[in-house]
């Protein structure tokens, strides 16, 4: 009878171990399209009499969670984020700078070139004169929209850059309450496993981060490699400040040097911030190219007007005023004198060579000019602009590149990771086809002892 019942037994052991396997596999066919879910893995192991004193199998659980595979898979996301987020911010950037010739800026250099060509046929034509002192407002009126535009859009920027840190505030408050609870779990728990790394792949799309785990199954989150987001059960509030100089632009309330740079989007909008935006529009401290351009253009064609002379002798008068006392403000305040006429157009030259039409030829090769006199800082208003506008374009075509291959970078790495820890729906059905017919063996095995023993105790009666 002892060796009835202690098979009896066996196979009731193993019947629960058995139905324990069953069903992680089927907890993890239910969770494979759950974010961040990693996949886990029963293992029966058989206990003998002759080594641990059982008489059953029992189970073991692990996950195939592995951070090395998170942690690729973390840092291609922000660097994806960061590419994709740039060539947004980027793209209507660059639409500001039409290389065309037919809207925008350089239209209005090549229009106002136009007009004093046209002039300088009839200098004293009072409609050919009206028409270059159009052509003049037009281009004081195309600095203005270009710079209210990029204004706006550097606003845009500040905004989503403050909406940015508030996400990331946000996870980490999550991550943080996900902590409490795995620190708390009697046992580890694969979903609330899966809540934690699905929001660490969402904040890492924000920023980029570096993530260590403590023995307990908690994370401590690093915004960029140096600013503390969140240390086990302490989150930390990150605040920004996009006026501030580069590389102290955000700051943890835990403290901490910022690093000078940061990947996913909050690291894309900043550098748009810093090296786009700050560059072309200007600070306090930077004149900013396209003020550089205006300036320029604007002193030289009043300086020009200033040394000729109208069709009556009269001595010429500057047409553009804008404001000389912060350099940032040249191409936002850049306006046509409205107290000037057509009249005032002083288009003709003085000195040993008198020409009627001298400062008109002048004004009608300006935009083009290639002069020292007429150059900003060493070139031409239309290549000064062309500059500006290849920059742009260069950086907006290196962010959608990198974009492309860090999207394949993105894939390779989820790929990598599935593989290491996702859910195989046929491995799970192979192990499941397995489980479920050594489930029915051992139930037979109880079904048959039971029934021996029921026959003996009738024979003993």
């Amino acid at each position: 009878m002892g060796s009835l019942f202690s098979g009896l037994s066996v196979s009731s052991n193993a019947l629960g171990a058995f139905s324990r396997a069953l069903s992680v596999d089927q907890s993890n066919i239910a969770n494979s399209t759950t974010p961040g879910y990693a996949a886990q893995r029963a293992t029966i192991v058989p206990i003998s009499g002759d080594n641990l004193g059982g008489t059953g199998d029992f189970v073991t659980i692990s996950s195939t969670a592995d951070s090395i595979t998170d942690a690729r898979v973390q840092s291609a996301t922000s660097d994806a984020s960061y590419s994709q987020t740039q060539a947004q911010q980027l793209t209507p950037i660059n639409q500001v700078f039409d290389i065309t010739g037919s809207t925008g800026i350089l239209a209005a250099l090549e229009q106002f070139g136009t007009a004093f060509s046209n002039l300088s046929v009839t200098p004293n034509d009072p409609t050919l004169g009206a028409a270059a002192l159009n052509a003049a407002g037009n281009a004081a009126t195309a600095f203005r929209s270009a710079a209210s535009t990029l204004d706006s859009l550097q606003s845009q920027n500040g905004l989503q850059i403050q909406t940015t840190v508030a996400q990331i505030n946000g996870l980490a408050a999550q991550i943080q309450q996900l902590n409490a609870q795995v620190a708390t779990s009697a046992q580890p728990n694969p979903n609330l496993d899966a809540s934690l790394r699905n929001a660490l792949d969402r904040l890492s799309s924000l920023v980029d981060i570096t993530v260590s785990r403590s023995a307990d199954g908690a994370v401590s989150v690093l915004a960029g490699g140096q600013l503390p987001v969140v240390v086990g059960d302490q989150v930390f509030t990150l605040s920004a400040d996009p006026t501030a100089a580069p590389g102290s632009q955000v700051s943890s309330s835990a403290g901490g040097a910022s690093p000078s740079k940061f990947t996913g989007q909050l690291g894309a909008l900043l550098d748009t911030q810093n090296g786009v935006l700050t560059q072309i529009l200007g600070s306090s401290i930077v004149a900013g190219s396209l003020n550089t351009l205006a300036a320029g253009f604007a002193s030289r064609v009043n300086t020009l007007l200033q040394s000729g002379v109208t069709g009556t002798g009269a001595a010429g008068v500057p047409i553009f005023v804008y404001d000389k006392t912060l350099a940032s403000n040249s191409a936002r305040t850049l306006t046509l004198d409205a107290s000037v006429t057509a009249s005032q157009l002083a288009v003709g030259s003085t000195g040993a060579s008198p020409q009627a039409n001298g400062i008109a030829n002048a004004l009608a090769l300006l935009p083009g000019s290639t002069a020292v006199a007429d150059q900003i800082s060493g070139l031409s208003s239309q290549s000064l602009f062309g500059s500006i506008a290849a920059s742009v374009g260069q950086q907006l075509s290196n962010a959608r590149d990198a974009g492309t291959s860090d999207q394949a970078n993105l894939t390779a790495a989820r790929e990598a990771r599935q593989q290491q820890s996702g859910v195989s729906l046929d491995q799970a059905a192979v192990d499941i086809t397995t489980l479920e017919r050594a489930y029915q063996a051992a139930a037979k095995v109880v079904s048959v002892i039971d029934q021996l023993t029921s026959d003996t105790m009738g024979l003993i009666k």
